[in-house]
């Protein structure tokens, strides 16, 4: 069977992919702001932000920053700003 008549398993690869990445970038950006290089961090177009949000609660905390999402209109994305505790949103 030819791959264009079977299931299409790439969109499961693809989102399993694309959370992993906006894993590995968020937990990039709250070593960031936890090291001190930078106050914030703003990750823009995140189509996961809730999930990544959710699993990267506790370590945000230990860090010492909050994770502040930007919804975009019609759930067609989320930003997320990681910020110092100590700095106001």
């Amino acid at each position: 069977m030819s791959q264009a008549s079977g299931p299409d398993v790439s969109d499961g690869q693809t989102t399993v992919q694309r959370l992993a990445i906006e894993l590995h970038e968020v937990e990039a950006a709250i070593e960031l702001v936890r090291l001190g290089a930078a106050t914030t961090v703003t990750m823009g177009g995140l189509r996961f932000a809730e999930a990544v949000m959710e699993r990267l609660r506790d370590e945000a905390d230990r860090a010492g920053v909050v994770l502040d999402p930007l919804y975009w209109p019609e759930d067609a994305g989320c930003d997320v700003t990681v910020r110092r505790i100590d700095v106001e949103a």
